[in-house]
């Protein structure tokens, strides 16, 4: 393992569970994962006693909200590992000075936490939620929002029932299967919303902010159609004689039985759809491709790209919970914009080729995520009513 692969491990909140003994399981994981990997133990034993030895005197005030703070800056160092230009004593040192700046600028307590996030009028931005409306055949509106659980409504035999979890799962009885094979229904997300739905034939969907699912009550024929806006992650039911079919504006998504995500926002370029289980067909116009667990087709213009070994939990981050990026500011900021109802305005705009990193909770207020991106970097925020500036 590359000694960059280790500093991707520690900067999961896991390892920072395992350094101050949070979580009975992260604890096992990391004492088992260095059983097995007896080569790499100084190293992390290292980054381990740093966090101990900084965190003593203000360990007693670290609260799960810094704690998720702590984990951010950690991952947001902003440490630049060349393997060409450093060996790897010296990696390892810059990695470690990078962990100890942090601490000596407050790795607990923030002390310039007001440098990094302005908040006009003194008023936050809460994190989306559970949050979506269901449209029926016959054109009804149902804000799940408000709906109590146990129940939501019967049509076609099917009923449709709203969980205390913030799912929603049609349940077969008598279906009358002519009639309900002609009725879509269709969930939609709003921006700061998310919701999750668990089909007539038993495929799961997760969608995210700002996205909408259209899907047949009860599924008949040779194809199991659905079309799909926005973002959405599918754990699809196994039927090899009715083949699952994903449609969006721009692509097709053929499957057995697989888990998958697709992002399909119709205000960014590309088209992304990852694979974590199973095979995929993805087609468009003349190009397709099919994919293998663990490859991303990117969808450019009518031109298919297969990209090998993505990171998986960036992925699929917003459906278990947490922002988890590797990538440009303007990238982050869209999903940013997308969950808390923001819009964002740059006062330059940010170089493309610059990464930023980090993993934080999504249920954090907007001043949490954003402290996470400025502290150690260049850019600054300020939140102004709905309003984000992207100060450099």
């Amino acid at each position: 393992m590359l000694d960059k692969d280790i500093l991707q491990l520690v900067n999961q909140e896991s390892f920072l569970n395992y350094c101050f003994k949070r979580n009975s399981d992260d604890v096992k994981y990391w004492e088992e994962w260095l059983q097995k990997n007896p080569e790499h133990s100084k190293q992390i034993e290292d980054f381990r006693k740093i966090l101990i030895v900084m965190g003593q005197e203000s360990r007693k005030k670290i609260s799960d909200a810094n704690f998720a703070e702590l984990q951010g800056k950690i991952a947001q160092s902003k440490v630049d590992i060349k393997p060409k230009s450093y060996p790897l004593w010296k990696k390892w040192s810059i990695a470690a000075a990078a962990v100890l700046l942090i601490a000596a600028g407050g790795l607990f307590i923030s002390q310039n936490a007001n440098e990094v996030v302005e908040i006009v009028n003194a008023k936050d931005i809460s994190p989306g939620g559970n949050n979506a409306i269901l449209i029926l055949a016959n054109g009804q509106k149902v804000d799940l929002t408000g709906v109590a659980n146990g129940g939501v409504v019967s049509q076609f035999g099917i009923k449709v029932v709203k969980k205390a979890d913030g799912q929603i799962v049609y349940e077969i009885s008598d279906v009358d299967g002519k009639a309900a094979s002609d009725q879509y229904n269709t969930i939609e997300t709003p921006i700061g919303g998310q919701y999750q739905v668990n089909l007539s034939d038993g495929t799961k969907v997760w969608l995210n902010s700002g996205s909408s699912l259209r899907y047949p009550v009860k599924f008949v024929g040779d194809y199991r159609n659905v079309e799909l806006k926005g973002e959405g992650y599918f754990e699809v039911a196994t039927n090899k004689a009715m083949p699952f079919k994903v449609k969006n504006a721009r692509q097709t998504v053929e499957v057995l039985g697989t888990h998958f995500n697709i992002a399909a926002y119709t205000d960014e370029p590309v088209v992304k759809t990852t694979l974590l289980e199973g095979v995929v067909k993805v087609s468009a116009g003349k190009a397709n491709a099919l994919l293998k667990p663990g490859q991303q087709s990117k969808l450019d213009g009518a031109k298919i790209n297969v990209i090998d070994h993505v990171d998986l939990e960036d992925v699929v981050a917003w459906k278990n919970g947490y922002f988890k990026f590797n990538e440009s500011l303007e990238s982050i900021m869209g999903k940013i914009s997308r969950w808390y109802g923001v819009e964002v305005v740059y006062q330059t705009m940010p170089d493309p080729g610059l990464t930023y990193s980090g993993k934080i909770s999504r249920s954090r207020n907007i001043s949490a995520v954003l402290k996470i991106i400025g502290f150690n970097s260049d850019v600054r925020f300020k939140i102004d009513g709905k309003k984000v500036y992207v100060i450099k």
